[in-house]
């Protein structure tokens, strides 16, 4: 699935053995961290009026709550420097040792990262958004819970960082700011943002246009995901072009828990071949980043290469087609688009993919509407229906204007009114397109 909220996962059957392909796009709005004095003043008194008697504590408050945060934006500045510099004593200096168990965890992530390639490594402080730690829990003199932005990129695959919120408890000991905890606030939903480094050590393999981070122990596996993954780069671009960055990140997770951490999905994943997620952060003009293909183990193994072949290109067309379908492209064009690209060339017929749209139509059940973007929720028991109608609605287009009027009626649905531009790419109406899709279904799969 692919959209600019959380979606949850399909089940297609088809004779690849079946696969599930979810998307997720986790939006998310970036605040820049505000280095303006807080305090604000009411007006000029005459000078014989003399301060309020709220005045002084104010603006005492407000002081502190500056010097606070800068102690702390120094605190996390220098966290960064020591992961990107790869200086573990400078790193551990950031930690509250009376933490033992939060140190321990933090080492092993610090050590994780020793092979993943780091552009950017840094965090925002968002003074706007604050959490009231457990004081009682650290015993310090002063504890303060604000939003913290970490944004990274990879070398060579992100031209823009990608931003993770992460809800960090820092504790004042005597004069000296320190992280204490990430977890504090799990259960009142404001979780830290976990990637695969907090996992355990990240293994990495370099493909020729894709990047594999996964787990030791997974050397032969991870090599053969990239490959699949460099092939499926140039089976995209002949259809959609070479304006993206034909390259892509794939992570692979050990374990289903690990899966929806990373994708913050606490439901039941256990049936998802592959994920594709990104960030879209305000900042950037509704430009998603941190685009990654995300493999579950167990399903992909499960995978012979005809359907290795199809979830990886259809998981890479949506990295691709990413900036022109965060917003505005209906969920049907979107998911039939990615559906069209991964089974270009594979030989297999409508009736091989369409195998619970063809049982219903044979029924008398043939759908009378294009489905909407409701109906690509994993809690539709017609979900396959969904898919498989967004694919010969897909195909129909293809019928009537070619694979170029397909692209650019993809394109152009991201800024102007669908109505308007399928009459200009098929010339049909919708209404008239629905007719004909509705025979289509039929004359094809009845």
């Amino acid at each position: 699935m692919d959209g600019t909220g959380p979606r949850r996962p399909r089940w297609a059957r088809a004779l690849v053995a079946g696969f599930v392909a979810f998307e997720l796009v986790a939006a998310g709005v970036l605040v820049a961290r505000d280095t303006d004095d807080p305090v604000t003043t009411t007006g000029a008194k005459p000078a014989s009026a003399g301060p309020t008697p709220d005045r002084p504590r104010q603006g005492a408050a407000d002081r502190s709550a500056v010097v606070r945060a800068n102690a702390v934006t120094d605190l996390l500045e220098r966290r960064a420097r020591a992961i990107r510099r790869r200086d573990r004593t400078s790193f551990t200096a950031t930690l509250d040792v009376t933490q033992r168990a939060f140190v321990t965890r933090q080492l092993k992530l610090f050590d994780a990262l020793a092979e993943v390639p780091l552009a950017e490594w840094r965090y925002d402080l968002v003074t706007a958004d604050e959490a009231t730690p457990p004081q009682r829990k650290y015993g310090a003199a002063e504890t303060w819970a604000p939003r913290v932005t970490l944004r990274y990129r990879l070398t060579g695959y992100d031209t823009s960082a990608t931003a993770a919120d992460q809800y960090l408890t820092f504790v004042r000991r005597g004069t000296r700011w320190l992280v204490a905890d990430d977890a504090d606030f799990d259960e009142d939903g404001r979780r830290t943002a976990r990637d695969i480094w907090d996992f355990g050590p990240v293994s990495v393999v370099r493909g020729v246009r894709s990047l594999v981070l996964g787990h030791p122990g997974q050397h032969s596996f991870l090599r053969d995901v990239a490959r699949h993954a460099d092939d499926a780069v140039p089976r995209v671009s002949r259809v959609w072009g070479t304006s993206w960055s034909r390259k892509v990140v794939v992570v692979v997770p050990a374990t289903d828990d690990e899966l929806g951490a990373i994708i913050g999905d606490d439901g039941d994943l256990s049936r998802i071949a592959a994920v594709a997620v990104a960030e879209l952060p305000g900042d950037t003009g509704n430009r998603p980043v941190g685009n990654r293909v995300i493999v579950n183990p167990p399903n992909f193994r499960r995978l012979g290469n005809l359907g290795r072949r199809v979830v990886l290109t259809h998981e890479v067309t949506h990295v691709a087609t990413r900036d022109d379908s965060a917003v505005g492209v209906p969920t049907w064009l979107v998911e039939g688009f990615a559906d069209y690209v991964g089974y270009l060339g594979t030989g297999l017929s409508a009736r091989a993919i369409c195998q619970e749209l063809a049982a219903d139509v044979r029924a008398g059940r043939a759908p009378r509407q294009l489905p909407h973007d409701g109906d690509f929720d994993g809690g539709n028991d017609k979900l396959a229906q969904a898919y498989e109608s967004a694919w010969l609605a897909v195909h129909l287009v293809v019928e009537r204007a070619g694979e170029d009027g397909l692209v650019d009626l993809y394109r152009r649905a991201a800024t102007r009114p669908l109505p308007e531009v399928l009459k200009d790419v098929t010339g049909l109406t919708v209404e008239r397109f629905l007719v004909q899709w509705r025979a289509y279904v039929k004359a094809t799969l009845g």
